[in-house]
């Protein structure tokens, strides 16, 4: 059986019925004239050629194949069938065999090992003697094929044959794209399995295996098109800084297979140019044109059988290029600052950790605190900030002599205005920072406990040897009130170190005549895999909440009655846990007060709300428990129907009933501010090391049963989601290989996390900017704020490069940590971060680690990078290059890191000289387009 690989907006994937076969059909065979073996399996074998080897491997997303046949003998005729036949070149496990056009020409090469030296193609290059990429610069074998790059893509089960044969078939149009000169040959693939089987075939070269293709043959097909319609215009939106865009329409011709586009008597690559479909224009973007120059564009019509129409011409003219932004600031470098202390007090920039054996910094983000440093002079503290907006310091605390903080006592006056408005007391909220051991072993700044005004800690608590510790730090969060009259707001504090004297610190804030929204535009998004039970589950999310980020747990789930079209929801207990976050109750006091949480989890599982069994899933092999032999999970992916054939009606009907109710209870509750997501994250592996009930790898897949079980599922979400809102309730898939997304999911999810390895560099970022504008998913990402050992403020910089790059938001991958965190920080959890861990003893439901406020200082940047977007109609690509110019972001992968490892990039630090300097230009230019 057939199938296309991609499905649009339905559940039962079309398949492509074969003509019977006549008794006196005509065959023709296509031999194979040349073929190239490449690999992606390390960075060593992306460079490699094996054009002449007288093998090809196929090896799941690791290694392929392109083979080029003569196609001259099928010519003009129509196509019945067509299959590809194969022969083994030792034992293989191959079962699906993924076929697609070739959307750049490549060159076969000389080389006649396996991996030798580059010479023709190879992963990296069509042509790696003249660095030909395969598409843009960059871009590799995988953005050309399998549906990328506008390439025709699809998928069948082999058939075994006699003497070492295996037949595919393959669509006709396939065929008709090498008649037309629309592909050069076919890429093919092994669907794969956790075996990565090395599946070895005979080449082109091979003297009695090489592959073919044999066709049945109709009619003769018709050669004559009409000219086509084409209409350029300008197109600003996707325009670049160093280059100017248009917008091409081209008219529906009958019978066209695909257009041959020129521009300025140049030939536009295939990748370029989408195919037509039946009655609708095609539309597509030119974006690397001269700006503002005329141009052409000539456009023909090419029929399956080669067939050329008369051409169609436009001139128009490019848009401009975009405008470079620059900010009007500088950065102080305070490395040579003289300024002394002053005392035992002093004001640190925020996030920055500072050691308490020696009171100085323990990374890169600051430098030396001796001096003047981003919000203290040497005498008092400067801030600035918008009106919702928390700004932050902290007080560092020394005893006099180098001795041991015995204890300490802060308070704070009103913050006044010379007009009389105040920032009370009460919005000055004060954290004793709490040290844990990092994973390396080290006492490091941590966790912020709740501290009253006036309260006086002990720095000995009991539990712990405090004298090795000679400085004690006090985070201090101002929140700016929504009605703060713009100005300067000007107060003091009051601390007592060691039962001394207090000294008196100045505090000034400017506050500027704009307001952060309570809706947030960027989400930091805390994920779980449970939802907390020591005490209210809610003030976790309240305490996610007040830092501008959204606790995500896995998952709410409401109990059931009945099965298949007759279960039945009880909401009794969901609307009394889950009812209060999605209509803001929850945070009635909040300082985003009633603002309802920005997303939640669905429910839906593998096993619910069906569990999978062998009456409700067709798979009749061994169901393996925990701790089983994973080979059982190769006999799956083997022998298992295809999901779609294989769940039953009972599965189905009971997903579509359930889906109908939570659209129809959410739409009478009135809850309509929460992004509710059907994700399906399972890993097939968690049935052996878990016990769980699951099949499929739908979490970050990658062979390529598991994208089709995570195609199914999305598939069966959104064609039973009917009229309801795809904003409120999208499909989603978290993903660590775009490159081989490609159109897979067109039509069918709607959000997408792309893995932290996935998001890390330019060819990444414009893989995804292809699959966000060619589909219109939404992009987030995932991965990890920074390591305990590492500065916080890197988590600012991962937050910058993933607004600047196209995505919405971050998704720390795991979250919540237990009591033991606050002594032993993220090494108590079983991976992730301990981001929010039970404050039973300090006497609060739950306390932050200071990596919340990193998030919370990165969400209000982008705050301002959006409303400055917004406001002057900037793209994120002017902002980029424009934040670049005065911080250094940066990411790059781990060394030795997987994409599947949520931990596997890591960002520069920023100094805190310069994300000051940053903050307070973009202020300065959102003040001065107000009223514009």
């Amino acid at each position: 059986m057939l199938r296309e690989a991609v499905v649009a907006g339905h559940i039962a994937i079309a398949c492509l019925c074969a003509v019977a076969l006549s008794c006196v059909a005509e065959v023709a065979r296509l031999d194979s004239t040349a073929d190239i073996w490449l690999s992606d399996a390390n960075a060593h074998e992306r460079v490699t050629s094996a054009g002449k080897h007288d093998r090809i491997k196929l090896k799941t997303i690791q290694e392929m194949a392109a083979i080029r046949f003569d196609a001259s003998p099928a010519a003009g005729r129509e196509i019945h069938r067509a299959t590809l036949y194969l022969r083994r070149a030792g034992d293989d496990m191959l079962r699906y065999i993924r076929v697609s056009t070739v959307n750049q020409d490549w060159a076969e090469g000389e080389a006649e090992a396996p991996y030798s030296g580059a010479d023709g193609a190879t992963y990296q290059y069509a042509d790696a003697d003249g660095a030909q990429p395969w598409a843009w610069p960059g871009s590799q074998f995988c953005d050309v094929i399998m549906g990328s790059g506008n390439s025709l893509a699809q998928w069948a089960e082999r058939r075994e044959l006699s003497d070492g044969w295996v037949s595919v078939q393959i669509a006709a149009d396939m065929v008709y794209a090498m008649i037309a000169e629309d592909t050069d040959g076919i890429a093919v693939m092994d669907g794969g399995n956790p075996t990565y089987a090395n599946n070895f075939l005979h080449s082109a070269q091979s003297a009695d295996g090489a592959p073919y293709i044999e066709v049945e043959l109709g009619g003769t097909l018709p050669t004559e098109l009409a000219a086509p319609t084409v209409v350029a215009t300008t197109a600003r939106e996707v325009a670049r800084l160093d280059a100017g865009a248009a917008r091409v329409v081209v008219g529906p011709v009958e019978g066209a297979f695909c257009w041959r586009v020129w521009v300025d008597g140049v030939r536009v690559p295939r990748w370029r140019v989408p195919h037509p479909r039946s009655g609708d224009a095609t539309v597509f973007v030119l974006d690397d044109l001269a700006a503002e120059e005329e141009h052409s564009v000539r456009v023909v019509a090419v029929g399956a059988t080669g067939a050329v129409s008369a051409a169609a011409e436009a001139d128009f003219v490019a848009s401009p290029a975009l405008a470079a932004v620059s900010f009007a600031a500088t950065v102080d470098d305070d490395a040579g600052a003289t300024l002394a202390r002053g005392g035992p007090v002093w004001a640190a920039p925020p996030l920055v950790k500072i050691g308490p054996g020696d009171g100085a910094p323990m990374h890169d983000d600051r430098g030396t605190l001796s001096g003047a440093n981003a919000v203290w002079d040497g005498q008092a503290v400067r801030l600035f900030g918008a009106r919702g907006e928390y700004v932050s310091f902290q007080l560092a605390l020394t005893a006099d002599g180098g001795g041991v903080v015995d204890s300490f006592a802060v308070s704070s006056t009103p913050l006044r205005h010379d007009g009389g408005a105040e920032i009370a007391v009460a919005d000055v909220e004060l954290y004793r920072v709490w040290h844990a051991r990092n994973e390396d072993g080290a006492w490091s700044p941590a966790y912020c406990i709740p501290l009253a005004h006036g309260e006086s800690v002990a720095a000995d608590d009991g539990r712990r040897d405090a004298s090795h510790r000679r400085a004690e730090t006090v985070y201090v969060d101002i929140y700016v009130p929504k009605d703060a009259d713009p100005g300067m707001y000007d107060g003091e504090l009051r601390v007592a170190v060691s039962g001394g004297e207090p000294v008196r610190v100045g505090v000034e804030v400017q506050v500027y005549g704009f307001a952060l929204p309570d809706r947030l535009s960027f989400w930091p998004e805390l994920n779980a895999y449970r939802i907390p039970r020591d005490g209210d589950p809610h003030d976790y999310y309240r305490l996610a909440h007040q830092h501008r980020a959204v606790l995500n747990c896995w998952r709410w789930a409401p109990d059931l009655t009945g099965a298949g079209a007759d279960v039945q929801i009880r909401w009794d207990a969901y609307d009394r846990d889950v009812g209060p976050l999605l209509t803001g109750a929850a945070f009635r006091d909040s300082r985003r007060a009633g603002v309802p949480v920005e997303v939640m989890y669905l429910p839906f599982a593998d096993s619910w709300p069906t569990p999978l069994t062998e009456e409700t899933y067709d798979y009749h092999g061994h169901w393996p428990g925990r701790g089983e032999d994973r080979l059982h999970l190769v006999d799956h992916y083997m022998a298992a129907p295809y999901i779609a054939d294989a769940l039953g009606a009972e599965y189905i009907s009971a997903f579509l009933s359930v889906q109908q109710q939570f659209v129809d209870h959410f739409a009478e509750m009135g809850h309509t501010q929460t992004e509710m997501q059907c994700f399906y994250g399972g890993k097939n592996t968690h049935r052996i090391n878990y016990g769980s009930n699951m099949w499929w790898t739908t979490d970050e897949p990658y062979h390529w049963d598991d994208w089709l079980a995570l195609q199914f599922f999305c598939a069966l979400w959104t064609s039973g989601r009917g009229a309801a809102d795809p904003a409120r309730w999208p499909a989603r898939a978290d993903i660590s290989r775009p490159q081989w997304q490609a159109r897979v999911l067109d039509g069918l999810v709607d959000t997408v996390y792309y893995g932290a390895g996935a998001f890390s560099s330019p060819v990444d970022y414009r893989r995804v900017g292809i699959l966000e504008r060619d589909t219109g998913v939404k992009v987030m990402t995932y991965g990890s704020v920074n390591r305990d050992t590492e500065s916080n403020t890197r988590t600012v910089a991962w937050m910058l490069n993933a607004w600047l790059n196209g995505a919405n938001g971050v998704l720390p991958w795991q979250t919540l940590g237990s009591d033991e965190a606050l002594d032993r920080g993220d090494a108590a959890i079983n991976g992730g971060n301990a981001l929010l861990a039970p404050g039973g003893r300090f006497g609060v439901p739950v306390v932050a680690d200071m990596r919340l406020k990193a998030l919370r200082d990165g969400q209000q940047f982008i705050e301002y990078l959006t409303m400055l977007a917004d406001r002057e109609n900037l793209t994120r690509e002017q902002l980029r290059v424009a934040v670049q110019s005065m911080l250094h972001v940066a990411v790059a992968e781990r060394d030795g890191s997987s994409v599947d490892d949520a931990d596997s990039i890591q960002a520069d630090a920023l100094g805190a000289d310069s994300m000051q300097a940053l903050r307070r230009a973009i202020a300065d230019r959102i003040v001065g387009s107000i009223g514009r």
